[in-house]
């Protein structure tokens, strides 16, 4: 079985680089809001069905992307972020990252969802795909979510192209020879 992995095409949206947790917050909501860039990459040829995020980006470069069947799902979205502390002063969007995807990991009632929540909805699409054997499975997502949809399959037996943040419009392909 192989999967692939795709993160969205590149979002048209410049980005401060210094923001209050207002405008982080806000630059958040356009994000998701935004439209995005295409190329022209095809990735047709080896897989056989591809489930894909809900969010306008994802479906957008998956069309583009992939002419066969498309399964879109909220379960592949990216993961929400807000801004950890309050504050006036403007922070470099790097920290923001940072201070955001710490308090992600340890579930803080700052973030819209906790990691737990986060991975059991990562988790239950894994399980419907990876039911799926005998095919090879492209997957259009975020850079949040593909990473740990990774982490999980390489806990799976599943080797491949391992990134730390999936580049826009870039396929990352796994393979498990066992399933």
């Amino acid at each position: 079985m192989k999967i692939g992995l795709v993160r969205h095409f590149k979002v048209n949206l410049k980005r401060e680089p210094f923001m209050t947790s207002d405008e982080y917050n806000k630059y958040m909501t356009k994000y998701d809001e935004a439209g995005i860039i295409e190329n022209e990459v095809v990735i047709d040829k080896e897989w056989d069905k591809c489930y894909c995020s809900s969010l306008s980006r994802a479906i957008i470069t998956a069309k583009t992307i992939y002419h066969g069947e498309i399964i879109i799902t909220d379960k592949l979205v990216e993961i929400p972020f807000s801004a950890r502390i309050n504050t006036k002063i403007k922070l470099p969007y790097h920290l923001w990252a940072i201070l955001n995807r710490i308090a992600w990991t340890r579930n803080h009632i700052s973030q819209p969802e906790a990691r737990k929540v986060t991975l059991q909805r990562i988790n239950d699409i894994l399980d419907v795909i990876l039911k799926e054997k005998d095919s090879n499975i492209l997957i259009v997502s975020h850079a949040g979510t593909l990473y740990e949809i990774e982490r999980i399959l390489l806990r799976k037996g599943f080797k491949g192209n391992k990134f730390l943040k999936a580049r826009n419009g870039k396929l990352y392909e796994f393979e498990n020879i066992n399933l």
